[in-house]
């Protein structure tokens, strides 16, 4: 994949996976799940904003970006819901890495990655951390910790 491409890909799945996180925020809040509902919507406007980064790039770039999302499905599930969250993030962390070589020649793009990483491993080790509460208290409980104003 060459480069344009893999930055028109990265808008798409931001994109998509931004609306993902949405309604997932918005099912939560309607559950009564406020704290989970707010990182949540937090991390959908961070993913939107990322892609709204990529296209403005693409601009500087002399190429005109695409309205296109990959399609992200909608797991109600809370428990299921953060382990699609890391598995999706464990994935795209080392393809990230490695798209960073692409970019040795526009230290503006690799910039621009190198912070999404730092993000996506962010959101990972987040993630990842929620999991493990969930197994040490019990999924019960930790639905109680995420009730609030």
């Amino acid at each position: 994949m060459d480069k344009i491409e893999l930055l028109k890909s990265y808008a798409k799945a931001w994109f998509g996976n931004s609306q993902q996180h949405s309604i997932h925020a918005q099912l939560l809040k309607a559950r009564g799940l406020k704290k989970l509902a707010d990182k949540i919507m937090a991390e959908s406007e961070e993913e939107w904003n990322e892609a709204k980064k990529v296209n403005s790039r693409l601009i500087e770039l002399g190429v005109t970006p695409e309205v296109v999302i990959e399609p992200y499905p909608v797991i109600t599930d809370v428990k299921e819901m953060l382990e699609y969250d890391c598995k999706d993030s464990a994935q795209a962390l080392p393809e990230m890495s490695k798209a960073l070589a692409l970019f040795d020649d526009d230290f503006i793009t690799k910039n621009m990655i190198q912070e999404f990483i730092v993000d996506e491993q962010d959101h990972y080790n987040w993630v990842k951390a929620h999991l493990c509460i969930i197994e040490q208290i019990g999924l019960e409980n930790y639905l109680i910790e995420q009730l609030g104003e």
